[in-house]
């Protein structure tokens, strides 16, 4: 029962992740240690929800930012890489807890979740 219980909590979870991020426009992606990550925010984006059930705030501030990974560059096609030479969006790992599934993009002084994604499933805190 226990498991059956873990399953559908991942499947919803990985179902509000899904859905509240790619509402949107288009959908973009971060490349970094071979993860794909895909970037959620918190107020006008309606993605609060996803970002509670992936285990993070609903509200994304600097305090969420930890050691420095790198910046953002474009790959092209709505997606990133991590590099380490300087453009305008900076990447840090998630300061509450040690985790290589979350990290914290800020762009334009807005703070973005970058959340490791795969074909199945959002891998957050939880």
């Amino acid at each position: 029962m226990r498991k059956i219980l873990s399953l559908f909590i991942a499947i919803v979870t990985a179902t509000l992740c899904f859905t509240a991020c790619t509402t949107g426009d288009v959908v973009h992606k971060v490349y970094y240690n071979g993860n794909e990550y895909w970037i959620c925010g918190a107020g006008d984006t309606g993605e609060g929800s996803v970002l509670e059930a992936c285990g993070l705030p609903s509200e994304l501030t600097a305090d969420l930012c930890g050691e420095f990974i790198g910046f953002l560059e474009s790959a092209g096609n709505n997606a990133y890489e991590v590099v380490e030479s300087e453009t305008d969006i900076p990447v840090y790992s998630y300061a509450p807890q040690e985790t290589e599934n979350v990290y914290i993009v800020e762009i334009d002084g807005i703070y973005y979740a970058a959340i490791r994604h795969d074909s199945e499933i959002y891998y957050g805190l939880n």
